[in-house]
């Protein structure tokens, strides 16, 4: 029996609702747009219009109780989360939420476990990067050991934040609303794109100010993170400068890779670097046989397109391996089947520790032994801890 497409309520007409309605308005299959909900009933309507839900609502458990919303979508700042996300479990939904997950560990092991108590239910973290071709190609490369024994590698996230990014209000800028700075807001994709590229941590460690911005986060860090295989990573983030750069670089015994650019471009650069060219072009083989670039329309096609959805007053839906949508293709087919997510609310709250972790060292100014759990002073979130050094700092071995 053919699967009829799961309805879709959307929480949240703010500007990442643009990314999720376009990635399910492209997989008709699988999805249908039903509600969409915003405190700003203005906004909910003009999303509503824009994207053709079939509803619009000022409050979210209108949403939740509609019985043709079988999955939802959690597009709100990141300190509205949690509360979400716990309401769209109770009310029987799958759920797929916008990063973070949440802003504290402590949150996220609420999710956890109401998670846990509901295993019919897909609960998802949106991490799109997982289902980017390059970075899948990264993983299976060093994960199939082609370049060799990881050594070390260096993440970088370099942006410009205007003061009137923070100024629009809500709570931007905040350790309760935002849940941190740079590393929380705008580097959290690539230290997930780390940690699936070089494993578990154990030791951590950084230093961050604010330097620039008028908020209360960090609008720049530095630190560096040990791996259980011995690896070291530098991470460089900051929201101060004048040209964007996100990258990770990383180096084997044998290779080196890179993958770089602007995660709103829909395109990444991926690069090879061996000893000779022979051995770099069987490396870029290899990596291409098995992970292939998908080919985007020509350029005379999609122009076509967005001007034939222009003039029907419809939006244009880009290429279906551009931006969230492989990766809603992924939690639309586990939601069917009732399956797992690709990011389950475990591997999210890994981001989640690794972000803590950088806090917790910037502020005690000691590195920070992982596991990162109840015994962090971060554990209930930055804006909630103490000055006082935790007493998680003591040593404990890694799991």
């Amino acid at each position: 029996m053919e699967r009829q497409p799961l309805g879709i309520g959307v929480i949240g007409a703010g500007n990442i609702v643009k990314r999720h309605a376009q990635a399910f308005r492209s997989l008709p299959a699988l999805a249908k747009l039903v509600a969409v909900a915003d405190v700003d009933p203005k906004r909910a309507r003009e999303a509503k219009e824009r994207f053709e839900f079939e509803h619009a609502y000022e409050n979210y458990a209108e949403l939740l109780g509609r019985e043709d919303v079988h999955a939802v979508s959690i597009c709100t700042p990141a300190g509205l989360h949690t509360r979400m996300v716990l309401d769209a479990i109770a009310a029987g939904k799958h759920v797929l939420c916008e990063k973070p997950l949440a802003t504290t560990l402590a949150d996220t092991d609420d999710i956890i476990a109401a998670a846990d108590q509901h295993p019919d239910q897909t609960v998802c973290g949106v991490f799109q990067l997982r289902a980017d071709p390059t970075h899948r190609r990264m993983r299976w490369l060093i994960g199939e050991g082609h370049l060799g024994r990881v050594l070390l590698a260096r993440l970088c996230v370099r942006v410009r934040k205007q003061s009137s990014y923070f100024a629009g209000g809500g709570g931007r800028g905040t350790w309760k609303v935002d849940g941190g700075g740079v590393v929380m807001n705008q580097a959290i994709h690539q230290l997930d794109a780390l940690l699936t590229f070089l494993g578990e941590p154990v030791e951590v460690s950084a230093t961050m100010d604010t330097l620039v911005h008028p908020i209360e986060t960090e609008d720049t860090l530095t630190g560096w993170v040990r791996f259980e295989s011995g690896a070291r990573a530098t991470i460089e983030c900051t929201s101060c400068a004048k040209k964007k750069e996100f990258s990770i670089d990383v180096l084997g015994e044998n290779a080196g890779m890179r993958v770089a650019g602007d995660p709103d471009s829909h395109h990444f650069d991926w690069r090879i670097d061996a000893m000779g060219s022979a051995a770099r072009k069987a490396l870029q083989s290899t990596g291409y046989r098995q992970v292939p670039e998908p080919r985007d329309p020509k350029s005379a096609v999609m122009t076509i397109q967005k001007l034939m959805a222009k003039l029907r007053w419809r939006e244009w839906n880009p290429p279906v391996h551009w931006g969230h949508t492989p990766f809603v293709q992924e939690f639309l087919q586990a939601a069917s089947a009732k399956q797992p997510g690709p990011v389950p609310p475990r591997e999210a709250r890994r981001t989640i520790a690794l972000a803590t972790a950088l806090y917790e060292s910037a502020r005690t100014g000691r590195s920070v032994q992982w596991p990162v759990d109840q015994r962090s002073g971060l554990y209930h979130g930055v804006g909630a801890a103490k000055e006082s050094p935790a007493p998680h700092q003591e040593k404990v071995h890694a799991r």
